[in-house]
């Protein structure tokens, strides 16, 4: 924990952003007005498409297909800051920089913002994080992300007792919501764990007490309808309604969050062939305002806590492929 009060003692509470100018990874080269488009490298996401086109376009296919949903109305804004990884760059881990993430006002922010949340890594090799509120000086983590090395474990997110149950006592009143795991604090909190939905979709689902959650990239379609989204992630609330006379249930879903990547919201730094590099995420959290359980500050904390994981998932393939890629180049060669 002393690593990571040095690394937050870094972010004064006004401070502007990450600068960029010492990033140690190679930036991909300028492209000049004259440079034919076509030369442009891939988005993020049209880069990833061949290793999950089929599970993720059949998904994508039936999102388009659904009637008309009501429009989405964020409650919340924020810019989460963070480079990512380029292409050209070695296959190893991305330096544990702290990942603010800024409250966006007014639609527009300042450098001058400081951040309503941080996100600290404990190390270059390992992702587990302690996502911290800015202006809490103590650095208490309002949810921490542990990863676990092996298959058949995905990443779990823990959040305190005093965030899912504020009114409780601190007892283990909570446990039943809690799931055995010797990794996870046993405060009494909420451990959620995020998996994947199949072994060929980028689509992760987070099941809570406070809902099912649903992380997916969006169609071209519903990327188009939304203002300067190069890329676009989409948190859905899922729910599985019982219909008339037996019948199998429904699913219907309500988008709870979008992070979107463009021109205008990408982090400075980072280009649209970046994996895992920093956006504008808008949440809606209208359905739990009215709740004095604390569940719409859980919700907040989930949805950060799981795009920030989202983005470290990205940056996890890209290192994935620019090792088959090295590992295919040296098999050519011999």
């Amino acid at each position: 924990m002393s690593a990571l009060a040095d690394k937050f003692r870094n972010i004064p509470g006004t401070s502007s952003p990450p600068t960029y100018s010492n990033v140690t990874e190679i930036e991909l080269a300028e492209i000049s007005p004259s440079t034919s488009t076509s030369s442009l490298p891939p988005t993020y996401d049209d880069a990833t498409a061949t290793a999950s086109a089929s599970a993720d376009g059949d998904e994508r296919a039936s999102s388009s297909n659904e009637p008309s949903r009501a429009p989405f109305a964020p409650t919340a804004h924020f810019q989460v800051e963070t480079l990512g990884k380029q292409w050209l760059s070695l296959p190893v881990g991305t330096r544990p920089d702290p990942i603010p993430v800024y409250r966006v006002e007014a639609g527009s922010w300042t450098p001058e913002s400081a951040p309503a949340y941080v996100s600290l890594r404990f190390s270059r090799s390992d992702n587990s994080c302690h996502l911290v509120r800015g202006d809490d000086g103590s650095r208490t983590p309002v949810c921490t992300t542990l990863y676990r090395f092996g298959p058949g474990k995905p990443p779990v997110f823990h959040l305190p007792q005093s965030l899912v149950s504020p009114h409780a006592p601190p007892a283990s009143s909570a446990g039943e919501l809690r799931q055995e795991d010797d990794e996870t604090p046993g405060d009494g909190g909420l451990d959620v764990s995020i998996v994947s939905k199949s072994l060929t979709t980028r689509t992760q689902i987070l099941k809570t007490p406070l809902g099912t959650f649903r992380w997916r990239y969006a169609s071209r379609r519903e990327r188009a309808a939304v203002s300067g989204a190069d890329d676009l992630l989409i948190c859905e609330l899922v729910q599985n309604v019982a219909l008339a006379g037996g019948k199998k249930a429904e699913e219907k879903t309500a988008r709870v969050a979008q992070f979107v990547r463009g021109a205008e919201t990408r982090t400075k730094g980072s280009g649209r062939s970046t994996a895992g590099n920093g956006g504008r995420l808008m949440v809606d959290l209208a359905r739990w305002a009215d709740l004095k359980d604390g569940a719409r500050d859980a919700v907040e904390v989930l949805v950060l806590a799981s795009c920030v994981c989202m983005l470290k998932k990205e940056v996890d393939r890209r290192r994935m492929q620019q090792m088959m890629i090295i590992a295919g180049g040296a098999s050519g060669g011999g």
